[in-house]
């Protein structure tokens, strides 16, 4: 079974799409209820001042209908509405128009009569003057009735107009109404789908460009992204990531070589002279086993360096923090290496201060990583290594320095590499352990060459 492919692209239009389709109706409905409000209050109202106006001409001409002066009266208040009127008699008889005048108003006067004799306004004392439709002629009107004394007999005066005026003026609103919101919604509609391509489009080309990478394929052309946003964000995180990607890449390589040439000497060494005594061609056996023991010794040393390594960057590993005299932890490692110092006749100075620093970490593991870095500088130091401990801006620097040669240039950028060898030295990870340790701890390790020479490891803890 296929399952579809929901984009964000899709996501973004449609949802687009649906408020612009609710906001178009929602806004048709809303308008289209208040338009036929408006109208029917005007109508109301119009027919209201039409009743009154005919109403009092009638009184200012003594009671008798001067159809003329009330149509002349009436057509100044008429401008969108064409109003007309009945007066019917007591017994429902028809007073104006006339009968035989035009048989229009003996249709529409049936049909008044009728909708009023439902309502059994003729019966009641008192006449609602309230509006009410009826359908004549195939037109719908709206009316409204009031009560009129003539000749001291009660009429009724029926204040009427067709609505076809008001339909067609509705229906040209909205025809009107519907063609601004079709060209509003077209505009929206290819505006969602201009910015939702545009947002899914890079995204695309980095999905793509990440199935690249996740095949190895780290020279894939890059698509850089220049938007401040967080799709331009995204694209500049997957830049870094890659270069790093590279960068581990190839360590890894690197260190697989330097590991396994590394590990092969001692086998190698060791395989041979046990041949040798095997097959009695070394000319003596002890110094064989010796060289067997030491190979032996170092390559334990170095798998148990690979093995430590591995733990300590692992996430899974475990730091036991506990609050520590720094300065005991150096004073520590000081007399786990004073032995070795001591048979090569060299010196370690170090002068502790008067308070005490108090740090939280690892007592284990970080006097494994200064043992480490007094290894490497006993080794290359020609007769002192001093230590050196401040306490500035909420920081505590450890700087360790021997009086040796220094680095060369190229030392410098690669001594905390896997398996780095530098011109004179040995391959190790003693120093990586160390650099791993103190980042472990939320510090930082550098490595340069003093003015005087020899070298320099500046370590930095934050407070």
């Amino acid at each position: 079974m296929k399952i579809s492919k929901t984009t964000i692209r899709n996501k973004i239009f449609f949802s687009h799409l649906s408020i612009i389709i609710i906001f178009l109706i929602l806004t048709f409905a809303s308008f289209n209820l208040c338009l036929n409000s408006y109208i029917n209050k005007q109508n109301k109202r119009s027919l209201i001042t039409a009743g009154q106006l005919i109403k009092n001409s009638m009184i200012k001409y003594s009671n008798h209908l001067n159809v003329n002066q009330i149509n002349e009266d009436l057509d100044q208040i008429q401008s969108f509405l064409d109003i007309k009127y009945l007066v019917i008699g007591p017994e429902q008889q028809l007073i104006y128009p006339e009968e035989k005048i035009n048989e229009e108003y003996n249709s529409i006067k049936n049909a008044l009569i009728s909708s009023i004799s439902e309502k059994q306004w003729f019966k009641s004392e008192k006449i609602k003057s309230s509006d009410f439709y009826f359908n004549a002629l195939g037109k719908k009107y709206q009316a409204r009735v009031f009560p009129l004394k003539l000749s001291n007999s009660v009429n009724y005066l029926i204040i009427y107009c067709d609505l076809i005026k008001t339909s067609k003026f509705i229906e040209t609103v909205n025809i009107l109404l519907l063609i601004i919101l079709i060209i509003t919604a077209v505009i929206a509609i290819l505006i969602s789908n201009n910015v939702s391509k545009k947002i899914s489009s890079p995204i695309s080309q980095l999905i793509n460009y990440a199935k690249k990478i996740g095949n190895r394929q780290y020279d894939a052309e890059f698509i850089q992204c220049d938007s401040k946003d967080e799709v331009g964000e995204l694209s500049h995180t997957m830049h870094l990531m890659v270069q790093k990607l590279v960068t581990y890449d190839n360590t890894v390589k690197s260190f697989i070589q330097n590991a396994s040439h590394e590990l092969r000497t001692p086998l190698m060494s060791i395989q041979g002279y046990a041949e040798g005594i095997k097959y009695g061609v070394v000319d003596s056996e002890a110094i064989a086993i010796d060289i067997i023991i030491e190979e032996t010794n170092r390559l334990s040393k170095l798998v148990e360096d690979l093995l430590y390594l591995s733990k300590i960057e692992s996430i899974k590993e475990h730091l036991n923090f506990e609050e520590l005299d720094i300065q005991y932890v150096i004073q520590n490692s000081i007399e786990k290496v004073s032995g070795i110092a001591l048979k090569n006749k060299k010196a370690i100075n170090f002068l502790p201060i008067k308070n005490s620093i108090v740090i939280k970490g690892d007592q284990e593991k970080l006097t494994r990583a200064i043992i480490n870095i007094l290894g490497n500088c006993l080794r290359y130091c020609k007769k002192n290594i001093d230590i050196i401990l401040k306490n500035e801006d909420s920081k505590i620097i450890i700087i360790i320095e021997d009086d040796g040669c220094g680095f060369d240039e190229e030392s410098i950028c690669n001594i905390f590499d896997r398996f780095y060898k530098g011109k004179n030295g040995n391959f190790g990870l003693g120093l990586t352990i160390s650099k791993s340790i103190i980042e472990k701890h939320g510090g930082n390790i550098v490595a340069q060459n003093i003015t005087n020479g020899g070298a320099q490891f500046k370590i930095s803890f934050v407070l």
